[in-house]
Order: C-alpha cells, then sequence, then structure tokens
C-alpha cells in the first residue's frame, strides 16, 4: 500500500509505538535497582532530533519501563504518553495538546494494540515484521523490523520535514 504525497505532506505529529517499533520487542532484567532494559537506536534517536525541528513528534506506548523514559528524555521528547493503557484515547489528548487534527497525524507501530490508531490516523505505518493485523490495519508498511532504524526510515516519507 502507499501513501499520496498530500496525505504526508498534510503531517504535522509523528507518533510511534516503542516496544516493537523503537527496539525489537526484546528485553532484560537488570535486577531490582535497575529493572528492565532495553536495546535502542542512536541513529533512530537522531532522526526523532532531526523530525522535532520540523513537526511535533511523540512518543505513544503501553511501555512502562524507566528505559523508555530516559530514551525520551535523552531525545527531548514529551514522555506523557509512555505507559498508557488505552493508546486511542491517549492518540486524542494528545492531539488536543498539541491542536492537532487526527488526519494530520502520522502514528508507526507494530502491535495488535497499534490497530484502532493505526486506523484513526491521517497515515499508519507498520513495521515489517509488526503484527498481521497492524499490518492490515496500516496504510503502508515500513522496510525495516521493529528496532532496525524504522524512524531513520520514516525521514524520507515526511517530506520537506528532514534535510538529505
Amino acid at each position: 500500500m502507499s501513501v499520496s504525497q498530500r496525505r504526508l505532506s498534510a503531517i504535522k505529529l509523528l507518533a510511534f509505538a516503542i516496544d516493537g517499533t523503537l527496539t525489537d520487542g526484546t528485553t532484560w532484567w537488570g535486577g531490582e535497582e535497575v529493572g528492565w532494559l532495553q536495546r535502542y537506536s542512536a541513529r533512530d534517536g537522531d532522526a526523532l532530533r532531526r523530525l522535532a525541528r520540523h513537526i511535533h513528534v511523540v512518543p505513544l506506548s503501553c511501555n512502562q519501563t524507566a528505559s523508555a523514559r530516559e530514551f525520551a528524555a535523552r531525545f527531548e521528547l514529551d514522555g506523557r504518553w509512555i505507559g498508557v493503557s488505552d493508546k486511542l484515547a491517549a492518540l486524542r489528548e494528545i492531539c488536543r495538546q498539541y491542536v492537532v487534527d487526527e488526519t494530520n497525524v502520522c502514528f508507526v507501530g507494530n502491535g495488535f494494540e497499534d490497530v484502532g490508531v493505526l486506523r484513526a490516523v491521517g497515515v499508519g505505518c507498520a513495521v515489517a515484521n509488526a503484527h498481521p493485523d497492524a499490518l492490515a490495519a496500516a496504510d503502508t508498511v515500513l522496510g525495516p523490523a521493529g528496532g532496525d532504524h524504522v524512524i531513520e526510515a520514516m525521514e524520507p516519507l515526511l517530506p520537506g520535514v528532514a534535510a538529505p
């Protein structure tokens, strides 16, 4: 499935899931003092910074780990919607807070819990190895699998956002 340039050029906010999108979905237990650990790509972090110069960039995730919050803080992202239980309700709150219509949102997700958001936004993107229902709900499927520079792959899709 491909998305029209008109729809992509209307994007004002990029939201994304964390587990299975920024990560490959793997977690490691670091002990009581550390908690759950995840691996993130610095290249995706850099891509998020570049994108944030042009549009709003907001994590929208059920992930409740300290590592997810630390990633958001390190890359100066609004972490208010990390650890949510209802992603669609959270999307609506994000749109109210940022004064953006859902049709002007691009969401990148991977899981069954992302299906409602993928259908609600102007452009829904799934990672290559997403849940079958997420793949079916997405407007486009990205080349990379979760954790393999997914946000970096978004840059060329959003015209005028990132400099080459």
